[in-house]
């Protein structure tokens, strides 16, 4: 299976070489208006992804110190 699926990608890649051209945000007018509205929307993208990760991160961070805090104290009452 693994075999055929690297059969069928580097067959893609030699037959179609178009697919393999890079965008205009990587080659091409870096000063073209749609070049600076891509580069705006990638760095969107990654604020996005960037508050929901950080965002989730810090719930699992204050679950954490909350669970370590509620372990102490069943501690204590069992002392």
């Amino acid at each position: 299976m693994k075999k055929t699926v690297i059969i069928v990608l580097v067959l893609g890649v030699v037959l179609l070489p178009e697919v393999g051209h890079a965008c205009a945000t990587c080659f091409g007018n870096t000063n073209a208006a749609a070049t600076q509205g891509m580069n705006k929307a990638i760095l969107a993208m990654l604020g996005v992804t960037g508050t929901v990760l950080g965002g989730f991160g810090s719930s699992i961070y204050v679950l954490h110190r909350r669970a370590r805090k509620y372990a102490q104290s069943l501690k204590s009452k069992k002392n």
